[in-house]
Formats: C-alpha cells, sequence, structure tokens
C-alpha cells in the first residue's frame, strides 16, 4: 500500500548522518514531498543517489538543490529506461539551481538522458567543484532545453571531458547550441577536458558577459571557424573578438 509523506514540507536539510543509506521510502506516492522547495545534503557519507527513479513528488516544485562532501554519491537523478518513459512523459520540473561540489564519486547528474520523461526548462544555474569522477555535465538533451540557464561552472573535476555529451553517435551534428540567457560560464582545473561538446556546434551565448578558462590544457573547441554566415548576430560564440567589448575575460594559453 503506497502512502502519502510530508505534502506539505517545503525544506529539508541533512548533515553529517552518517548511517543514512536512503532519504526516500520506495512505497509513497507521487504527491509525496509535492510542496518541496529547498534541499541541502551535506556530510551524507553512505548516501550513492540522491533521487531515485521512483520519487516523483519533487518534480513540480524542488526549486533548490545543494549536495556537498558526500563521499559515496554516484549520481544525482537516477532516470529508467522506456518504460519510464510511458510513466513519466514530458514532465517540466521547477529546478532553477543545482550546486554540487566535493562529491569523490560523483560519475553523472543523469544515469540516463532525461529526454522525453523530465524537461528542465527553468534551470537558471549549474555549478558542480571538487567531483573527481564526473566526466561532464549536461545531457545533450538537457543543454538543448535549458533556454533560462544563467550561470555554469565547472571547477576541479580532474575526470571531466566535456561539458556537453550525447551517448547517441547520431546526436552529435553541426546543429547550434544555443543559451539565450547565459550570462556567466567559469571553466577551471578541467585537466581532461578536449571540448566544450563532441562535435562542430557554434555555441551561441547573446548574453554572455563573463568567461573564464584556466588550467584546462587539452580544451581545444574554441575554434574560430563558426559557419558561412556572415550576420555577427549568428556569430555570437566564446570568442573573444566577439564578446570582449561586454564581458570580463581571463583565457588563458591553454585554450
Amino acid at each position: 500500500m503506497q502512502v502519502c509523506v510530508f505534502p506539505r514540507l517545503e525544506e529539508i536539510h541533512l548533515r553529517k548522518m552518517n548511517s543514512l543509506i536512503d532519504m526516500w521510502e520506495t512505497k509513497v506516492t507521487m504527491d509525496s514531498f509535492s510542496s518541496l522547495i529547498s534541499l541541502n545534503i551535506e556530510e551524507c557519507n553512505k548516501l550513492d543517489k540522491i533521487f531515485p527513479h521512483h520519487l516523483g513528488g519533487w518534480f513540480e516544485s524542488l526549486d533548490n538543490l545543494k549536495v556537498s562532501r558526500c563521499q559515496s554519491v554516484q549520481m544525482i537523478f537516477e532516470i529508467n529506461d522506456s518504460q519510464e518513459k510511458n510513466t513519466y512523459v514530458g514532465i517540466n520540473t521547477n529546478l532553477q539551481v543545482i550546486l554540487l561540489e566535493y562529491l569523490p564519486k560523483l560519475k553523472q547528474l543523469w544515469s540516463n538522458d532525461p529526454d522525453g520523461i523530465l524537461n528542465f526548462k527553468k534551470l537558471r544555474t549549474v555549478e558542480v567543484g571538487s567531483c573527481n569522477e564526473l566526466r561532464n555535465l549536461l545531457p545533450i538533451a538537457v543543454a538543448k532545453d535549458v533556454l533560462k540557464l544563467e550561470r555554469m561552472s565547472a571547477l576541479h573535476c580532474k575526470k571531466m571531458v566535456e561539458i556537453v555529451t550525447s551517448e547517441n553517435a547520431l546526436e552529435v551534428n553541426n546543429d547550434a547550441l544555443v543559451f539565450p540567457e547565459l550570462t556567466y560560464v567559469r571553466l577551471y582545473g578541467l585537466s581532461n577536458i578536449k571540448h566544450f561538446c563532441k562535435g562542430k556546434h557554434p555555441i551561441k551565448c547573446p548574453k554572455l558577459k563573463e568567461l573564464t578558462v584556466g588550467e584546462c590544457m587539452k580544451l581545444n573547441s574554441f575554434s574560430k571557424e563558426i559557419g558561412k554566415t556572415t550576420d555577427d548576430e549568428d556569430k555570437c560564440v566564446f570568442l573573444a573578438e566577439k564578446v570582449s567589448n561586454v564581458l570580463s575575460l581571463s583565457l588563458k594559453k591553454n585554450i
């Protein structure tokens, strides 16, 4: 029998709960935690994931997520297979802020690409730091969907090889990735990052004000070859010569 729990709870803060293995009871209804706005988890060292696939109540309410210093967390959102897609087709989440730091075993934010299951259209901030097993930041379906994204940063993630990733080779084409509201990007201490996104995607950020890239010795995706168009508005990419008048730019020689 499924029961509804904490339908009016708005905030959860868990800290130093070293015996906590699982946060969510499996036999709960979709209305459980349906008013949750803020979730902050710190130093809970036996948790291996934050949102299992069976928990649905947070979809429409959660605004702010912060996870830090949890030694065993390997993923944030568990996305199930095609059966799950039939259950949760096209659900819009309310999530606006994701902050993740000092998660030494974090391998991925999403266990699978959430395309067709969950949408993150309201996401404004994604910042990760000191997550040394993390290889990428956003699946390509999410990157194409976050039109309100304003801030993006990845710091000191030793195994990160790209910001946007696609598991399906057929999806890697030359279509532009457009971030119409992005104003701040910081990439620092990513010693293995090779490109922003595999392929030849132009990265269009018409409102970009600050771009900082440092200690990214293998990064080579800031190409000057944007496309055949001569329209400057279509060329608004991560390029110093196009945006230096409107941003505070710090680019190291390694790019």
